[in-house]
């Protein structure tokens, strides 16, 4: 039975409209992009590469079948998997992991493909007549959609490897890998004081925004957002097609911002907002708590036009999106010179932290610790001293931090 087999041609129609289903599509997705993170956790760390990795296995998804049981096709690329080509390029990625994407994800087909048709087809003819047309489509698919991404990855290295802003994107991205740098050289650099206060925000277009508006509204809203936290205009680095990377520096910390600031925004743009932090550190803390944020809001439908990182920062250490430097940094917030290593100290700690745990009850605190009530209500007043608040006040908070040092200590 040949690759013509009215059969197969009949199935692979059927598999196709089948497949055109959103839940079914939202399946192969996430199947095609799980296996593809498996293999380049670099990309499933980061909320941007996720969102167009995504866009562009779908669209690959939705062409594909279109053709899957044509005898005659001419493979369409779409701007989704451009996109995504480009936006490697633009962070530095190195040619191979565009390679590795595709590899991956034409085994992750394949393998979904034959595990389908072992369960649905038993007749072996049609089956390898399926599987015969099936695999020359995709490879055909395959190799001159890879040939296209390949000139649009190259090209777009290319620009960005000319001039200061390539210079500027490179310092970025070794500050925020932790890389030891010049601080004062760093600045000169990228144009930003990276010795003053920081705060950090993501902003990233709708997906269905019209491509010639996106970097135009992108552009707009980061010098709206950052000239009200500074004065000056704010460092901005593009993160992808849709999506930008912004500091603003400040001298200290930065008032509460006006609502009317997100107002004006244009409906089609979010933002997702890191903590003000100092130095080189608080550059990229802030921005990892951005980024953080910004995968708050992604999983909500619809995302919402602002996502602050205080305002979900439990969720995010709990759901492990925050990572060490966002622990470590709740820990000195909240604990202060309660976080020093002598044997008094950490008694202080131990003895507070079963306090809280057990509603500021002393007496029970006392048995657990084999101290008198008194000699606990003397440690937290003590404590308290040291936090220079009383332990009710953020009382969620100083838990999850003291928490966090007895877990780690």
């Amino acid at each position: 039975m040949g690759t013509d087999s009215p059969k197969a041609i009949r199935w692979l129609e059927q598999f196709a409209r089948v497949s055109e289903d959103r839940a079914v599509l939202d399946q192969l997705v996430e199947l095609v992009d799980g296996r593809i993170f498996e293999s380049l956790p670099p990309l499933a760390a980061d909320p941007t590469l996720r969102t167009e990795l995504h866009a562009s296995t779908r669209a690959h998804w939705r062409g594909f079948l279109a053709i899957v049981a044509r005898d005659t096709f001419e493979v369409q690329l779409a701007p989704e998997a451009v996109d995504l080509a480009r936006t490697l390029a633009r962070r530095g990625f190195d040619l191979t992991v565009l390679l590795t994407v595709y590899r991956v994800a034409q085994r992750a087909v394949w393998d979904y493909l034959t595990a389908t048709l072992d369960t649905q087809v038993p007749d072996a003819d049609v089956r390898s007549a399926v599987l015969m047309q099936f695999w020359t489509r995709v490879s055909h698919w395959l190799d001159s959609s890879i040939e296209a991404l390949i000139l649009a990855f190259t090209t777009e290295r290319e620009q960005w490897q000319r001039g200061s802003l390539a210079r500027r994107v490179e310092t970025v991205h070794a500050i925020l890998s932790g890389r030891a740098l010049d601080t004062d050289m760093a600045s000169i650099s990228i144009s930003y004081p990276l010795n003053q206060m920081h705060t950090a925000f993501v902003l990233w277009g709708d997906a269905d925004a019209p491509d010639a508006e996106v970097q135009r509204h992108l552009d707009a809203a980061a010098n709206t957002v950052g000239t009200a936290i500074s004065d000056r205009s704010p460092l901005a680095v593009g993160s992808g097609t849709r999506t930008l990377w912004c500091w603003a520096a400040t001298t200290g910390h930065p008032p509460q911002l006006p609502e009317d600031v997100f107002s004006a925004l244009p409906s089609t743009v979010h933002i997702a907002l890191g903590t003000c932090g100092s130095g080189v550190r608080g550059f990229r803390e802030s921005h990892h708590e951005a980024l953080a944020a910004q995968t708050v809001a992604l999983r909500r439908i619809p995302s919402p036009a602002i996502m602050r990182y205080g305002d979900v920062e439990l969720a995010c250490l709990a759901a492990g999106l925050s990572g060490e430097e966002g622990m470590n940094k709740l820990v000195r917030r909240e604990l202060g010179a309660l976080t020093a290593d002598d044997e008094g100290t950490r008694r202080l700690r131990e003895t507070l932290r079963l306090y809280l745990s057990h509603a500021g009850n002393a007496h029970i605190t006392g048995e657990l610790l084999n101290i008198h009530p008194n000699t606990v209500r003397y440690r937290i007043r003590h404590a308290e001293e040291l936090l220079g608040r009383p332990v009710e006040h953020r009382r969620m908070y100083l838990e999850v931090a003291l928490h966090i040092v007895s877990a780690f200590a």
